[in-house]
């Protein structure tokens, strides 16, 4: 049950029927916040019983962008794309240019404050278009005159979707062998989704204008991070090197037949440069080794199709 009494303040999350946008819009009903998500979502099952108020996310009716913001005091933008598909009309450039007209929108609608979701790191990752594509929205959103904050979480864990986690789990279940690329000696640093809520919701109460990692308490290497995962489950299996290009090929391989993308070339890259670790003071509390412990055993039953899930508009 969602609080009865609401506050008359007005908070708007884009996509809040996904998986970030989801723990924020939850976290501000607790808190007695009014919400709207902007979502493309609609058809999907209600997790809020009508609780949060439902308006389309229009790129192309900008006006109709505007008056979906009037009134808030605080945007949470999880609006991203994962990868680029011309087939489907949408890539990292497209979501740059939706992302400015969304901070146009709030900038002309009045909305107080912008709490834009970025990724750890992206500007150590030139080149790559989806990193170059979180920088120049990071640009946009500081030249924009708003007040914001630019959230950098390093890798989700928690909260029922679990792509990453849950996948190599149900990898492990299926395989004797586990692939690390390269040694996987470099770093993972996962926080929780709770966290992660928690978080931008602080920051969107405040005024300063502000970009901050949010990483979770523990620090692991990428192999130590797979292995915790194995031990959770029982399961013993033999994890080996292999050279990045054959692992992102097994990952098209493999998502030929799940239809879905595994993996991605940026994805490999940046767990490979450190991208999802922070050097930073971690904000989260929630420790990766014991929620693991606890839920390891329901990882990996069933293998979660992130493009399935997925659903873009220009």
């Amino acid at each position: 049950m969602w609080p009865i009494t609401m506050s008359s303040e007005l908070h708007v999350v884009t996509g809040a029927f996904g998986y970030s946008g989801r723990w924020i819009a939850k976290q501000l009903l607790s808190e007695g916040k009014q919400v709207r998500t902007l979502t493309n979502a609609a058809a999907r099952d209600d997790p809020f019983e009508g609780a949060v108020e439902v308006h389309r996310l229009n790129f192309e009716d900008y006006e109709s962008l505007v008056e979906s913001l009037r009134g808030a005091d605080v945007l949470y933008n999880t609006y991203w794309v994962r990868y680029n598909d011309n087939q489907r009309n949408f890539d990292h450039g497209i979501a740059v240019q939706n992302c400015k007209k969304l901070f146009d929108a709030a900038t002309e609608a009045g909305v107080r404050r912008v709490v834009h979701f970025s990724v750890a790191k992206p500007d150590q990752a030139p080149g790559w278009t989806y990193f170059a594509g979180k920088v120049e929205t990071e640009r946009l959103l500081r030249e924009s005159g708003q007040s914001y904050a630019i959230v950098r979480p390093t890798v989700f864990f928690g909260g029922g979707r679990n792509v990453l986690i849950n996948n190599i789990a149900w990898i492990m279940r299926k395989f004797p062998i586990f692939g690390v690329f390269g040694f996987g000696k470099y770093p993972i640093q996962p926080v929780h989704i709770r966290d992660v809520a928690r978080v931008s919701i602080e920051l969107g109460a405040s005024d300063e204008n502000i970009t901050r990692d949010i990483a979770g308490p523990e620090r692991f290497t990428y192999r130590e991070f797979v292995s915790l995962i194995g031990k959770s489950m029982e399961v013993s299996r033999l994890i080996i090197p292999i050279p990045p290009i054959v692992g992102w090929l097994a990952g098209q391989i493999m998502g030929i037949f799940l239809r879905d993308r595994v993996i991605t070339r940026a994805e490999i890259r940046g767990l490979m440069n450190g991208l999802v670790a922070s050097e930073e003071e971690p904000l989260g509390d929630i420790t990766f080794s014991e929620w693991i412990k606890k839920n390891g055993s329901d990882l990996g039953i069933e293998y979660q199709n992130d493009l399935r899930e997925r659903r873009y508009t220009k």
